[in-house]
């Protein structure tokens, strides 16, 4: 025994323990993370320059390709993500898979500092895009399972603290280094990150056992047999035997079965789409009102990204502890009187007074109460995806195959987050452009009440290895 144990520290790669370790891979995810969402609005005070100066078109077009180029990553991540979670729950290794995906991200973005025509910069940009998505996938997926879905709370805050970072960091970052060297050492610095992340993506070790199946492989409570062993064949009504896996449109008909998935991915469509209308509606809003410009634009941005960065992590713990129902529901619900209030500066339901002071007033304070209130929605969508994964795992293991199911429902969510921010400003121009912004504040704040109606009704709690699994399941 004492010869097989010292025979099995031998063939243990280098580093092992810590390679493999949590703090590591989750130091990996976040820089991955971080670089992707930094190099997606990195292009972005380039892009004049790339437009006008390289590929040659009047500055009366910039505004115009500037917005496509911008439109073009949304509606390439929606149409994307159901094959990107198929892929990455198919693959044996997610470590090989990140690496493939950081080696096109590389492609892609020479790709975009080289071209000198239209069609390459949307070809650039188009697999950008694909690679920033399933990046994004992949890594929520490889940390829920190497951490466990018990953490999805922490691990939405820190990537929602990431994602914030690496979208002001970008374009700061970006616009730095073009004015200290040039266009070229702008892209050496983006080059100087991927470079860094492959090798921590080569280091890094994925865990063998998952923390999810421990209890299953094991058995060491005594908890996970009795449930399994109890459970009527309640998932066999499709005639689907228990080694049966559920794969294609299946496996999304399966996951909306679940109450709790589908409230948690309304919820998230409903805190895309007021991301959506606030971002599409608040510089010509402010400035037709107000007179206030970019400067002031920036500072109400800030007000809404930065309670999400400074919260992400108390709120994260705080959701793994209760379970995202309750802050869910009071952040939509407390949505309501400040959406509506935000529309009142300008309305003209005071005629005669004009702008005054305490409209602006007003104005800011309800838009720094939203930001507090938006950070409680952080992962609503991702938590609700991981848990109902490992729910319909305990009841019918092997369901979703060897691998499991993580990364097509997170890609179900991301999907769904893409096509809120596609939808606000749709919603916006149509309800600004035909009734007014007060009216548009309206209709978010029913859209808000009614998404904490159904959070407060449908979303579970956090997921435990017990018998009440049955009942909240099919709740």
């Amino acid at each position: 025994m004492f010869r097989t144990h010292v025979e099995e520290q031998h063939k243990a790669p280098w580093g092992h323990a810590w390679r493999s370790s949590n703090t590591f891979i989750t130091c990996t995810m976040s820089l991955a993370m971080f670089t992707d969402e930094l190099l997606f609005a990195f292009m972005i005070p380039l892009l004049p320059t790339v437009l006008e100066h390289r590929i040659g078109l009047p500055p009366s077009l910039t505004q115009r390709y500037t917005s496509i180029f911008l439109a073009e990553g949304a509606f390439v991540s929606v149409v994307s993500s159901p094959f990107i979670g198929a892929i990455a729950d198919a693959v044996s290794s997610k470590k090989t898979l990140l690496l493939i995906l950081l080696v096109l991200a590389l492609v892609s973005t020479a790709c975009l500092s080289l071209a000198s025509q239209l069609v390459w910069l949307f070809i650039g940009r188009f697999f950008q895009c694909i690679t920033s998505n399933a990046l994004w996938i992949v890594g929520m997926s490889t940390m829920a399972e190497n951490l466990g879905s018990e953490h999805m709370g922490k691990i939405s805050g820190l990537t929602t603290t990431l994602t914030a970072t690496g979208t002001t960091t970008g374009p700061v970052l970006a616009g730095l280094l073009f004015e200290l060297g040039g266009y070229w050492c702008a892209w050496t610095g983006a080059a100087a990150f991927l470079l860094l992340d492959i090798i921590m993506r080569l280091i890094m070790i994925e865990k063998r056992v998952k923390p999810h199946q421990g209890n299953e492989d094991e058995n060491e409570d005594g908890e996970q047999d009795p449930l399994l062993q109890n459970q009527p064949p309640r998932l066999e009504e499709d005639g689907e035997g228990s080694g049966s896996e559920v794969r294609g449109w299946r496996f999304h008909v399966r996951l909306f079965r679940v109450p709790r998935f589908s409230a948690g991915v309304f919820c998230a469509f409903v805190y895309a789409v007021l991301v959506g209308c606030f971002e599409s509606t608040l510089a010509v809003h402010v400035r037709a009102v107000f007179g206030w410009g970019a400067l002031h634009v920036g500072v109400l941005l800030a007000l809404i990204q930065g309670p999400g960065m400074l919260l992400a992590a108390p709120v994260g713990w705080m959701k793994d502890r209760i379970g995202s129902r309750a802050p869910t529901a009071v952040a939509l619900f407390g949505l309501l009187p400040f959406v509506v209030l935000l529309g009142v500066p300008g309305s003209g339901l005071f005629p005669g007074m004009g702008v005054q002071g305490w409209e602006k007033s007003l104005y800011v304070g309800c838009m720094a109460s939203i930001g507090c209130l938006l950070s409680l929605l952080n992962g609503v969508g991702s938590m609700q995806a991981t848990e109902t994964i490992d729910l319909l795992e305990a009841h019918q293991p092997g369901i979703f195959g060897p691998k499991g199911g993580y990364s097509r429902a997170i890609a179900v969510t991301s999907m769904t987050w893409m096509t809120g921010l596609l939808a606000g400003p749709l919603l916006a121009e149509f309800v600004v452009g035909n009734f007014g912004y007060f009216e548009l504040q309206c209709c978010l704040g029913v859209l808000s009440f009614t998404a904490g109606l159904i959070a407060l009704v449908f979303l579970g709690s956090p997921v435990s290895k017990s018998t009440e699994q049955q009942d909240v399941l099919y709740q």
